[in-house]
């Protein structure tokens, strides 16, 4: 097998890099995409006095929110597949010398958790989950004060 130089893998490294940025815009531009159309179908449904035809609607909220929430976990998915692979890609540098230890990079990442102790515990994918399945909930609330004033 041909030995791989290590330009080969930090050109490898950078595409899984670039991935990954990709998938996290990918995610924020959706998740923005779906609060601006929660928020304008929400004025609508206001202004129509949730009326029986906005019945419709406020389904289309609930399954844009959990349409939502699956989006994101996939997007999760992917991007925790390239980092990954960075990862990995970062211990054969390490281990072909390129790289130097990453014993700076380790000290930093403990007294980052010694400053915030709780909050680094705390899933930042889970939160953008939260978030739609509440948008999903939102719609059904719409949904149910449809069919009480109806």
């Amino acid at each position: 097998m041909a030995e791989v130089s290590d330009e080969a893998i930090r050109a490898y490294w950078k595409e899984h890099r670039e991935q990954l940025r990709q998938c996290e815009t990918q995610r924020s531009t959706l998740s923005s995409l779906l609060l601006v159309i929660t928020a304008a179908l929400s004025a609508l449904i206001v202004q129509q006095k949730f009326s029986t035809y906005v019945m419709p609607l406020c389904l289309f909220v609930a399954l844009t929110g959990g349409y939502g929430a699956v989006a994101v976990s996939k997007y999760f998915e992917r991007a925790s597949y390239h980092l990954s692979q960075a990862r990995a890609l970062t211990k054969d540098l390490v281990e072909l010398g390129v790289l130097g230890s990453d014993e700076r990079l380790i000290r930093a990442r403990v007294d980052h958790y010694r400053l915030f102790p709780r909050l680094h515990r705390i899933r930042l994918h889970r939160l953008w989950v939260i978030l739609h399945l509440a948008i999903a909930l939102y719609g059904l609330c719409l949904f149910s004060i449809c069919v009480a004033v109806a």
